[in-house]
């Protein structure tokens, strides 16, 4: 989703070659290799880097992540491991590691999320196969937040949840909404963002 939505969306998605790795050995089988989909859709590749020596409570195999997207100039490093990102080294860079699920929730329309969801359903040939049942079973279950966000897009839409939400979806100095380094709450809401209507910001850079 966090792919399909970036062109529809206030974002722009940048990688490197080792997160483009990683992404392709978890796909399933018969899915279009990630490499295929950024020469088809002119996503931004950037360098993988190894200047890491001043990361000091990162997880040691996601340094090159870090690394890369400190070196990138990104705002956001969107990731379902948020817990493996150090405190100090995101505050040190500005950054903030968002769970994919409450980035997209803060960064995608309504229209725009509908309009994925159709996309994905037309060319489904397995289960689930429509919008409404896409949502509330794999977006519900692998991106909680954004579910809960949208869920008023169908009526009386239930989640299927067949596991636990991940218990850190942010941590970071940057506002998730805003992205301003205004030091956030564990939702990622800075005070002034909570306070006020929520609505789309502006293209922001993500790793």
């Amino acid at each position: 989703m966090l792919y399909l939505l970036a062109p529809l969306s206030d974002y722009r998605l940048v990688y490197s070659p080792l997160v483009e790795a990683e992404a392709q050995r978890h796909q399933k089988p018969g899915h279009v290799p990630v490499a295929v989909l950024r020469e088809r859709w002119d996503w931004t590749l950037v360098p993988d880097s190894d200047e890491d020596a001043a990361l000091v409570d990162t997880d040691p195999k996601d340094l090159p992540v870090l690394a890369s997207a400190i070196q990138s100039g990104a705002g956001f490093l969107v990731t379902g491991n948020v817990r493996h990102f150090g405190a100090h080294d995101l505050a040190a860079h500005g950054l903030s590691a968002v769970h994919p699920g409450l980035f997209l929730a803060h960064h995608c329309s309504a229209e725009s999320y509908l309009e994925v969801l159709a996309a994905i359903s037309a060319g489904r040939l397995r289960e689930p196969r429509n919008p409404r049942s896409i949502h509330e079973s794999e977006i519900a279950v692998q991106l909680p937040a954004l579910f809960d966000a949208r869920r008023n897009l169908f009526d009386s839409a239930a989640a299927d949840l067949v596991h636990e939400p991940p218990g850190i979806v942010f941590r970071g100095p940057r506002c998730v909404h805003c992205a301003l380094l205004r030091e956030p709450d564990v939702d990622g809401l800075c005070d002034s963002c909570r306070h006020r209507p929520i609505r789309l910001t502006p293209d922001r850079t993500l790793s």
